[in-house]
């Protein structure tokens, strides 16, 4: 008898075989094959949009952004280069009107409504 399972709420389907796995699961308990992380989620963090564009506007040129959302390395390269000459400011301002701007983990910081 073939035995169907619906999945639930907290579980997905394992990207090799289809097993179904719980969703923070790294690897599939029934072949073994890491999974792949989704980075076109929408962030975790609790960084919200409407922060992240008034300190890209006033404090960008300083890396205040890079900083919120966890990119400290990125953040210090900006502060040291006055937002890449202005350059590297601009584009992330735009970046972040366009809701395309990504945190530390690769997660959009979603535009809000």
């Amino acid at each position: 008898m073939n035995d169907i399972r619906q999945k639930a709420v907290d579980e997905a389907f394992c990207s090799s075989c289809g097993e179904i796995i719980k969703k923070e699961a790294e690897i599939c308990v029934k072949c073994g094959v890491r999974q792949r992380k989704h980075h076109i989620a929408v962030s975790d963090v609790s960084a919200s949009w409407l922060t992240l564009l008034l300190l890209s506007f006033f404090l960008g040129g300083f890396g205040a952004d890079r900083f919120y959302v966890g990119k400290i390395g990125t953040g210090i390269l900006k502060l040291i280069t006055a937002g890449g000459f202005g350059v590297w400011w601009l584009i992330d301002l735009i970046t972040i009107l366009v809701g395309k701007f990504k945190d530390k983990d690769g997660n959009y910081i979603p535009r809000e409504y």
